[in-house]
């Protein structure tokens, strides 16, 4: 067993890196000049390990200019050799066995998330989720995981309020309510496209409250700031 890991490793090190196109962008890059993909991942449960993705969506941001032409949307279909339920799913995002059925492999979409990521900095709306399961799904299709690191939304808002002296409960850092405080439109929520557009809005707007100098590292790391 031991053996079988080293050589596994050894292999890796001789193909050198599986996710070339996922390279680290400078944190002295201002915020303003970057490339953002803006992704929402709804699942079957909120335990990677034992839980799923269901559906995937991203939008794109192109200096500051919000850019639906490279959008995506689709729902994952469940791999041949393993049973997967929708849990919650159904109830939560509307989706159906007929609807997985209907779209891509995990694999398709790794490949479509690794060719649309590239050069491009990370977004999401509490993060955390969609980077445990997009590591599973990279070790499942690739037996590892890049190293993914978001600009969190959620974080960045909680951040701002935080500044400013006010008590934040969780409550007040849902897509929607953060989108409401800065006047902009809500959006239907546990649809992947749907939240994807909205943390892509409220992004820019908090870019765009931060000023010109801010940097991707200050996005990247809001509390350190």
């Amino acid at each position: 067993m031991l053996f079988r890991t080293w050589l596994q490793r050894l292999n890796a090190l001789r193909r050198g890196p599986a996710f070339p196109g996922l390279q680290t962008v400078s944190g002295q890059l201002l915020a303003r000049q970057a490339h953002f993909l803006v992704l929402d991942l709804e699942t079957s449960g909120l335990d990677a390990k034992q839980h799923h993705i269901v559906s995937a969506g991203w939008v794109c941001i192109n200096q500051l200019q919000l850019d639906l032409s490279d959008s995506f949307y689709s729902t994952l279909r469940p791999a041949t050799d393993e049973a997967r339920t929708l849990g919650q799913s159904a109830v939560i995002h509307g989706l159906h066995q007929a609807d997985l059925a209907g779209g891509i492999s995990e694999s398709e979409f790794l490949r479509e998330f690794l060719q649309a990521a590239a050069g491009r900095v990370l977004v999401c709306h509490h993060s955390a989720i969609e980077s445990r399961f997009l590591q599973q799904a990279f070790k499942r299709q690739y037996q590892q995981s890049p190293a993914l690191r978001f600009a969190d939304t959620l974080a960045l808002e909680q951040q701002r309020l935080q500044r400013q002296g006010q008590v934040v409960n969780n409550s007040a850092l849902s897509l929607n309510q953060c989108l409401l405080r800065h006047g902009l439109p809500q959006v239907q929520a546990h649809n992947a496209l749907e939240d994807a557009y909205g943390c892509a809005l409220l992004l820019l707007s908090q870019i765009r409250a931060r000023g010109h100098d801010l940097t991707i590292r200050a996005l990247l790391n809001p509390h350190s700031v």
